[in-house]
């Protein structure tokens, strides 16, 4: 048997909002079974963003968290630019 009950702790994915550039604390400790490509891309709800569904890009335990924030703030404007946001919150619904 495992000493871990929720698999190894040591081997935790954290996630970076791409439109708050902030950690999400709510998708924090994801286990995986096989490691994803870096800079993983996910859909996820972001606490900071009002419980907004978010693209979050993947930290894994391997990773540099310096280097993956930098890569986030350079994806952060390609999906949230301000003309994009400006366009979502101008919508016609009906």
């Amino acid at each position: 048997m495992s000493r871990y009950k929720n698999g190894n702790p040591k081997r935790q994915s954290r996630f970076i909002c791409l439109q708050c550039l902030q950690e999400n604390k709510l998708a924090q400790g994801i286990q995986r079974k096989s490691q994803r490509k870096k800079f993983h891309i996910k859909d996820l709800t972001c606490l900071n963003c009002d419980g907004k569904i978010c693209k979050c890009i993947e930290v894994r335990y391997c990773d540099s968290f310096d280097e993956v924030m930098d890569k986030a703030k350079e994806l952060s404007k390609m999906y949230y630019s301000r003309e994009n946001i400006n366009k979502e919150n101008n919508r016609k619904v009906g």
